[in-house]
């Protein structure tokens, strides 16, 4: 276990361990994101009310107030829990690392959906709009900060350093696969897609660099990719991006009504870049071993 930062002296020594232990620090830092965000939308939404702003701009407020109050709940939570600055949101990488994300996105989304052309199951079929781009890339930018800070720099790091890298990667990645059990069209299968494919796939690039940057440009360039460009449903959601599309052929490689995130190639394609990350990982030792592995550091 790592070694407990520099606690207020009237914290008792036993306060200080069980104040550290990752277990009481994850339920800390959800309570604290909790309230952070829930104050975010009760603020936006009574500013939005008095002001009457239409429903782009309301979105839009609320993006900006729930993005702002998740980075700020965490940065107090790390300060008043842990001691210690937000070191996995260095300032000096974000534009590097969040545009290598954002690239990641797109290329990896648009392979998945140029091999779902090819198989016949998805052709475009008309053009929308520049303007229906504004919905999706609100709700990317705010699903990509408030969800990577929640399952990433929360649930997978806090885990981590109880369980190891490996098991927190899959305890996290479950975790967020089956918070979208509650989306629209969403079925046991979606969820364990998602879980399998983003969920393993941003907890690697976190513990390959360390930092949020990659996992939440990926995340924000995953969705707009998806649902922005090519007219996909992202996690269940209705369609309307720049293409018209239409979908045929079995669920199983369309990923039916929860969209393309729930088809079998989107698994195959990640699972494959899965490997890819979790070798470089291994030989570069960049794993943390369980608290109970004999060799832990």
């Amino acid at each position: 276990m790592k070694q407990l930062p520099d606690y207020p002296e009237w914290l008792p020594p036993v306060g200080r361990r069980i104040l550290w232990f990752p277990l009481t620090r994850l339920v800390l830092a959800l309570m604290f994101m909790a309230a952070f965000i829930g104050l975010a939308i009760f603020i936006s939404s009574a500013v939005g009310n008095s002001l009457r702003l239409n429903k782009s701009l309301f979105s839009l407020l609320q993006m900006m107030f729930t993005c702002t109050f998740s980075v700020a709940g965490y940065w107090f939570y790390c300060r008043l829990i842990e001691n210690r600055g937000v070191h996995e949101m260095d300032l000096k990488k974000i534009w590097k690392q969040t545009g290598l994300g954002l690239m990641l996105g797109l290329v990896f989304i648009s392979l998945i959906m140029i091999l779902m052309a090819l198989t016949g199951n998805y052709r475009i079929i008309g053009f929308n709009p520049v303007s229906f781009l504004f919905p999706i890339l609100i709700m990317s930018v705010q699903a990509g900060i408030t969800e990577e800070i929640v399952s990433r720099a929360v649930v997978f790091r806090i885990v981590e350093e109880g369980t190891g890298t490996w098991i927190s990667a899959l305890i996290s990645a479950f975790v967020f696969g089956f918070l979208h059990i509650w989306n629209p069209n969403a079925t046991v299968f979606s969820s364990l897609s998602i879980a399998l494919t983003a969920g393993v796939i941003l907890a690697l690039l976190y513990v390959l660099t360390r930092q949020l940057w990659v996992p939440i440009g990926m995340h924000i360039g995953w969705n707009f990719t998806l649902g922005g460009i090519w007219g996909a449903p992202v996690s269940g959601s209705e369609p309307a991006g720049l293409f018209r599309a239409q979908f045929s052929g079995p669920d199983w490689l369309t990923g039916g009504a929860f969209g393309p995130e729930a088809s079998v190639i989107t698994i195959v394609v990640f699972l494959i870049f899965g490997v890819i990350l979790a070798n470089r990982i291994i030989r570069k030792k960049l794993y943390v071993k369980p608290l109970w592995s004999s060799s832990h550091d």
